[in-house]
C-alpha cells in the first residue's frame, strides 16, 4: 500500500503519495542532498581558511621585504622563538603563499564539482516530488 507523506519545504506544505520503494528513494535523495550540502560547506570553509593563510603570508612578506636582510629575525615554534635568517623566512612565506594558491585552485575545482553534483541531485529530487505529488482532484481518497 501507498502512504501519504507530508514534506515541509520553504514554500509550503506538500503531500506526497509513496510506496515503500518510493520512500526508500526519497530518503536516499534527501541523504545525498544533505551530504552534498555538508561537503560544500566543508570545502567553502577550507577555502576561507586557505584564503586567510595566504593573506596573512602576503602581509607578513610585505613587512619582511621592507627590512634589511641582515635584520635578526625570529619565528615562533610553540611557546619559544628561534632565530632564522631573514631570507629563509621570506622564502618560507613565498612558499606558503604558493601552496595556499594551489590548494585554493584545487578546492575551487572540487567546489564546482560538488555544486554540479548537488544541483543534479536537487533537480532529481524536485522531479521526484512532482511525480509523487498528491493531486487535489484524485488524491488522498484511498
Amino acid at each position: 500500500g501507498k502512504k501519504a507523506v507530508a514534506l515541509v519545504s520553504t514554500m509550503s506544505l506538500v503531500q506526497l503519495e509513496l510506496d515503500e520503494k518510493d520512500k526508500e528513494s526519497f530518503n536516499e535523495m534527501q541523504q545525498s542532498l544533505g551530504q552534498a550540502q555538508q561537503e560544500l560547506q566543508m570545502v567553502a570553509g577550507k577555502m576561507r581558511m586557505r584564503e586567510q593563510e595566504q593573506r596573512q603570508a602576503e602581509l607578513t612578506l610585505l613587512e619582511l621585504q621592507g627590512m634589511d636582510t641582515q635584520t635578526p629575525a625570529y619565528y615562533q615554534v610553540g611557546k619559544m622563538f628561534l632565530q632564522k635568517p631573514l631570507t629563509d623566512l621570506v622564502t618560507q612565506f613565498v612558499d606558503k603563499m604558493e601552496a595556499c594558491k594551489k590548494e585554493r585552485a584545487a578546492l575551487k575545482e572540487k567546489k564546482d564539482h560538488v555544486e554540479t553534483a548537488m544541483n543534479k541531485v536537487n533537480d532529481d529530487f524536485q522531479e521526484f516530488i512532482k511525480d509523487h505529488l498528491v493531486t487535489k482532484e484524485g488524491g488522498g481518497g484511498s
